[in-house]
């Protein structure tokens, strides 16, 4: 029976982590400018041509923009309807450790959008700063699973 237990705790670990990091990535990804599509629209600008692909590129930037808006406000609903179902499904615990995972998630998130260099197990290792941050979030990535444990089968 803990056997049982132990396995659907990881199953649900990897699955509340792949939910809150993809959720969190596609909600401060949308709070950010494209910085190529702003230097796009500044090149546009100084060339002051008003010739029809001009126009119709500034009018896709424009129509990006207004997309990303309403995905960024999607994206963040999408969050709380996450954290609410885990509340109504689990409890408190359960939605507790899934706002550590996105919290644990955002510092890279955001070194990966200031850098503009996508993290991996190689990448990380070598280029991210290793400060008091980074070692918290390693411990606390870790310490959701025994917490998961206890949050779903104690609490």
């Amino acid at each position: 029976m803990i056997i049982i237990r132990i396995i659907t705790t990881i199953i649900i670990y990897f699955v509340l982590m792949f939910l809150s990091i993809n959720l969190l990535g596609l909600f401060v990804r949308g709070l950010f400018p494209n910085t190529q599509l702003n230097e796009l629209q500044i090149r546009l600008k100084e060339l002051d041509s008003k010739n029809s692909f001009d126009s119709f590129i500034e009018k896709e930037i424009r129509k990006r923009e207004q997309g990303e808006k309403f995905f960024t406000v999607f994206d963040l609903l999408s969050i709380i309807g996450y954290l609410y179902i885990t509340f109504r499904l689990w409890n408190i615990g359960v939605t507790a450790v899934a706002i550590v995972l996105m919290l644990v998630r955002l510092p890279s998130l955001l070194w990966e959008i200031k850098t503009g260099q996508e993290l991996n197990r190689v990448t990380s290792a070598l280029s991210m700063p290793k400060n008091a941050l980074y070692y918290i979030n390693n411990f606390l990535t870790f310490a959701a699973l025994p917490a998961l444990y206890y949050f779903l089968y104690y609490f």
